[in-house]
């Protein structure tokens, strides 16, 4: 009887642990620098944490540190890579020269649409060229926003008009695009922007449409120069001990929303962002300059040796630049004509 009695209190024990440690709740930190009403920031990245905990019936629970209030865009690569922050949202513009593939995928007109970049960047990292650049940290998805062009307080309707003009730049080629269309490049981060037009210290910044309204700015910038030039890009990483450190379910949870699905669907999300930034500065009456086909050829022409220059840095950087390269520019315009 007594016998019994202790074998049926070591089985309770037992499955009281094991439920236990079902319940057991790991916390994340996700750190990015959007301020909260950019649409990156208030639906796509929320949105994938709700999925992550539903999936995870609550075992895993991830808390969002917005605007840098955990890690600044420049240190949120290495902080998720040392333990600061378990998951980061952040550009490789922000830490130029690391990042030489993902620089490939950011120089002028390759791409235009967002859905179509962010397949093909996640393409080129499964091949592995990215995998020296991402050592050190578990990669959930790469992606990148829709085409950006140039938008000004004043009108500007070719090169001329853009010569001397001080824009925002987001990365390093397209600091080297802008110099090159004779511009005056201005290095100011994304949530600096708006301040930055409005006490004059920019004439114009190298944008998206999204951020004319997610960042604020068709407020103060009136017009677009509706030529589509180039790309971020853009990575949702993981600390690997985190990632390691959790159980084999909870891991498959986060790698079931990640990788290339996740990546086109967060690519589509920018495309569906982007459409409103333009609807919405259309509604305020802001105005779409139309490039001149000898201008579209002009500003094509200049970006040559910005595209030269990109190929040979990630040669320095032991990649095969030309083969990148190459492989972008074919897959974008198979994709584009699908």
């Amino acid at each position: 009887m007594l016998k019994t009695l202790v074998s049926g209190l070591f089985v309770g024990v037992l499955a009281f642990s094991g439920i236990a440690h079902a319940k057991e709740v790991h916390e994340l930190r996700l750190a990015h620098y959007l301020p909260p009403m950019h649409n990156m920031a208030a639906k796509i990245l929320p949105e994938w944490a709700e999925r992550i905990e539903k999936a995870s019936d609550g075992r895993l629970k991830i808390t969002i540190y917005p605007a840098g209030q955990l890690l600044a865009v420049n240190e949120i690569f290495d902080g998720v890579r040392g333990g600061v922050a378990d998951i980061g949202w952040s550009m490789p513009g922000a830490t130029p020269g690391r990042f030489p593939a993902m620089s490939i995928m950011e120089l002028p007109f390759i791409f235009k649409r967002a859905e179509n970049a962010s397949q093909v960047v996640m393409e080129a990292f499964e091949k592995g060229y990215m995998d020296k650049e991402f050592e050190g940290v578990k990669v959930l998805y790469l992606h990148t926003h829709h085409a950006g062009i140039v938008n000004t307080k004043d009108e500007v309707r070719d090169l001329e008009g853009l010569k001397g003009k001080r824009i925002r730049f987001p990365s390093p080629p397209v600091r080297s695009l802008l110099s090159s269309l004779g511009a005056d490049p201005v290095g100011v981060p994304a949530p600096q922007a708006y301040e930055s037009l409005e006490r004059g210290v920019l004439d114009g910044v190298a944008f998206p449409y999204d951020a004319m309204k997610g960042l604020r700015l068709g407020e103060l910038v009136s017009y677009h120069i509706d030529f589509p030039m180039y790309v971020l890009t853009f990575y949702l990483i993981m600390n690997e001990a985190k990632y390691n450190s959790l159980p084999q379910d909870l891991q498959m949870v986060i790698d079931d929303n990640s990788g290339m699905k996740e990546a086109i669907a967060v690519g589509r999300a920018w495309d569906a962002s982007e459409d409103e930034g333009r609807a919405y500065v259309k509604e305020r009456g802001n105005v779409f300059i139309t490039l001149t086909p000898e201008q579209q050829k002009l500003w094509r022409e200049r970006a040559v040796p910005v595209i030269d220059a990109g190929i040979q840095e990630a040669d320095k950087a032991g990649l095969p630049g030309k083969e990148i390269y190459d492989m972008a520019v074919r897959r974008a315009a198979e994709l584009q004509k699908q």
